[in-house]
C-alpha cells in the first residue's frame, strides 16, 4: 500500500473517529440532560411542595376551629352550671359565648376555602405525578435507543482506533509530521480526494502535470489552492 493511500486512509479513520467522538459527547449530554424530564420533575416537585403548604394551612385553621369550639363549649357549660350568679358575669360570659359562635362561623369559613385551596393543589400535584412518570416512560425509551447507539459507537471506535494504529506503522515518520501539521492549520482535513478533475475541497482545478503525478501516487502533491495533499480516490 502506497504512503499517499495509507495517508488517507489516516484521514478517514480521523474523521470518522471525530465524528463517533462527537456523537457520543451528544449522547451523553442527552443522557444526562433530559430537559422533558427535568422539566416534568421539577413540576412535580413544585406541585408537591404547594400541596403540602396547603395541608399545613388547612391544619393550622383546623386546629384553631377545634380549640374555639372547645372553648364555646366550656363557656356554654359555665353559663349553664348555675354557679354564676352575678348578673354581669353572666352577661359578659353570654357575650363572650356569641363572640366565639361568630368567631368559629369565620373560620370555618375560611376552613372551606383551605379546604377548597388543597383539593386543588393535590389534584395538581397528581396530575404533576403523572406527567412525571410518562415523561420518564418517555426517556426511558429515548434513552434505550440512544444506549444501543452508544454501545455499538463505542464498539466501532474500538475497531477504528486499532486499524489506525495499523496504518500509522505503515506511514514514516516525515510523512506523519507532514500530515499532522495539516491537519492542524487545515481544520482538521490534511488529504482530500480529487473530485471532478479538482481538489473536493477548495474547487481548485488540477494542471494536467498535477492530474499524472496525483495519479502515479508516488509523491504528495499538493492542492495549489489551499495547500492540502491531493489523493486520486
Amino acid at each position: 500500500m502506497s504512503e499517499l493511500l495509507n495517508l488517507f486512509r489516516l484521514q478517514q479513520l480521523d474523521t470518522q473517529i471525530e465524528r463517533a467522538n462527537s456523537r457520543l459527547e451528544e449522547i451523553d449530554r442527552a443522557l444526562n440532560d433530559d430537559q422533558r424530564l427535568l422539566h416534568a420533575r421539577k413540576k412535580y416537585e413544585n406541585a408537591k411542595e404547594e400541596a403540602k403548604q396547603m395541608r399545613i394551612e388547612l391544619n393550622q385553621i383546623e386546629d384553631k376551629v377545634e380549640a374555639q369550639r372547645i372553648k364555646r363549649k366550656k363557656s356554654q357549660a359555665a353559663l349553664f352550671s348555675g354557679k354564676i350568679k352575678n348578673p354581669k358575669e353572666l352577661q359578659d360570659l353570654q357575650m363572650e359565648t356569641e363572640a366565639i359562635k361568630r368567631y368559629i362561623s369565620q373560620l370555618e369559613d375560611e376552613q372551606l376555602e383551605a379546604m377548597i385551596a388543597y383539593e386543588k393543589a393535590e389534584n395538581v400535584e397528581k396530575q404533576a405525578e403523572k406527567s412525571l412518570k410518562q415523561a420518564k416512560g418517555t426517556a426511558a425509551e429515548d434513552n434505550a435507543a440512544l444506549l444501543g447507539e452508544q454501545s455499538q459507537l463505542k464498539k466501532e471506535l474500538e475497531r477504528m482506533t486499532r486499524e489506525k494504529d495499523a496504518v500509522l506503522q505503515s506511514i514514516p515518520s516525515q510523512a506523519l509530521k507532514l500530515y499532522d501539521q495539516l491537519r492542524k492549520t487545515k481544520r482538521g482535513t490534511a488529504v482530500v480526494a480529487v473530485k471532478d478533475e479538482a481538489c473536493g475541497i477548495c474547487g481548485q482545478s488540477l494542471t494536467p502535470a498535477e492530474k499524472q503525478s496525483v495519479r502515479a501516487s508516488n509523491q504528495l502533491v499538493h492542492c495549489s489552492s489551499c495547500g492540502r495533499i491531493l489523493f486520486a480516490g
